[in-house]
């Protein structure tokens, strides 16, 4: 029985990361003459794995240039890259390589992460690439020839979402409305936002307590509507960051057990897999959760930042409280640094890094301290990008905090999008195994 879960599971990553995952819809191509194809029932988003992509009916040898372009009221987004038609009149982009390309490898969505364009601030990127729609066109051309041209309409994740903000009074036992809200807010505040995924073809499944990243393209209002895809609720608690490493911001055990236990008390949610998530700064405050709270907290996801606590910058002062106590707390990450023992985490471990690392160059070596604090186990992935930069956990497809070119740190943006890729299988499939058990 497990192994057949195991394998339903495997197949229902495959499924979602081809279909479920990716949403609206592509317009039908001509049925003769030289068109690119999907096969039925291909949806595209911008967030995008590899889906199978090819251009029928060329010339047989013709050497084509493919360009990319998108055009928003925010501006102009290009991407190209060229290719040799097979024998058969067919490109294929999930196996022919590119030349000219800003990526090497067959890449049916390389088109699509290398797009390049302005630079948006943080609202702006999430309104561009997670909530409108955006057109982008695929336009094959020999010479001054236009071949082929379809365009595949990128439907924001976030649009279709289910979002409500849960304040203090909130979190009080039902019955119990006259209980001190928690610890470090004395009044009725925002406590964090929630993101449901229940429907009625699926009532119940597996929720996330995310630890929130704000670094571009890694936060909730990128990765919330991802887990959501995924069949997972999830609590964002928000976090601040001056420079991706240490957060700004100070959170109360008594807050994230009050947190903790009313996703228990949650009808959709299934109180046996509650996951901890937290990348960037965001790390360390999702692995001391789950270190903290091993009983309600099944498993935990990271990646990018320090395992341990880190003082907040420049200060003695510990991000985390127990009460009016603060915790042990790191001035700064080193060798030095004993990372904590998530041995008691029961649940599956998966944490990713870029060797590559700008923000945090000793990302993989933290991880791998951290790993090697826990006896492996079914479902643990220590998931170590060779060339990848430090926005490993952004969701695939984005063209969002990728390295424009190879630089002195030897970062990527080929190498970057693999990591991606690589990070979000895994914890999909760990959330599938949850929503099938």
């Amino acid at each position: 029985m497990a192994a057949l879960r195991t394998a339903l599971a495997t197949a229902v990553v495959a499924g979602l990361a081809l279909v479920a995952a990716l949403s609206g819809c592509a317009a039908a191509a001509a049925p003769t003459g030289p068109r690119f194809v999907t096969p039925p029932l291909i949806r595209f988003s911008s967030v995008l794995w590899p889906v199978p992509l090819q251009l029928v009916g060329a010339q047989p040898g013709a050497r084509l240039r493919i360009t990319a372009s998108l055009t928003s009221s925010r501006g102009t987004w290009t991407s190209g890259a060229t290719y040799e038609v097979g024998g058969d009149g067919t490109i294929d982009f999930a196996h022919d390589r590119p030349q000219l390309a800003p990526f090497t490898q067959p890449d049916s969505a390389g088109l699509f992460w290398s797009l390049r364009g302005p630079s948006l601030g943080p609202e702006a990127l999430v309104q561009q690439w997670m909530r409108d729609t955006s057109p982008v066109t695929l336009t094959a051309s020999d010479g001054d020839r236009i071949v082929a041209r379809r365009t595949f309409e990128l439907q924001g994740l976030a649009s279709t979402s289910h979002t409500a903000a849960v304040y203090t009074h909130d979190l009080a036992p039902e019955g119990v409305g006259s209980q001190p809200p928690p610890h470090e807010t004395h009044e009725d505040e925002q406590i964090g936002t929630f993101w449901s995924a229940a429907s009625v073809e699926r009532p119940t499944g597996p929720a996330v307590l995310m630890f929130d990243d704000p670094s571009p393209g890694a936060s909730s209002a990128f990765t919330a509507p991802v887990l959501s895809q995924f069949g997972a609720s999830v609590f964002v608690i928000p976090v601040s960051s001056s420079d991706g490493v240490h957060v700004s911001t100070v959170i109360d055990s008594g807050t994230v057990a009050a947190v903790l236990d009313w996703l228990d008390h949650r009808t959709g949610v299934d109180a046996r897999h509650v996951f901890a998530f937290g990348t960037g700064a965001a790390e360390q405050l999702a692995v001391w959760a789950a270190t903290m709270f091993p009983r309600q907290l099944h498993g935990v996801f990271a990646g990018g930042g320090a395992s341990a606590l880190l003082c907040l910058a420049g200060s003695s002062a510990s991000p985390v409280f127990a009460g009016s106590v603060g915790l042990s707390c790191e001035r700064e990450p080193g060798p030095a640094t004993t990372p904590p023992s998530i041995q008691e985490v029961a649940g599956p471990v998966v944490l990713a890094c870029g060797r590559d690392d700008e923000v945090f160059p000793p990302a993989c070596d933290d991880l791998r301290s951290l790993a090697h604090t826990r006896t492996l186990r079914a479902g643990d992935q220590l998931l170590v990008g060779s060339g990848a930069a430090h926005a490993v956990t952004v969701p695939p497809g984005l063209p969002i905090a990728l390295p424009s070119a190879r630089g002195p740190s030897g970062a990527d943006a080929e190498s970057t999008q693999a990591a991606r890729i690589a990070f979000w299988n895994a914890v999909g499939q760990q959330l599938l195994r949850a929503v099938l058990s």
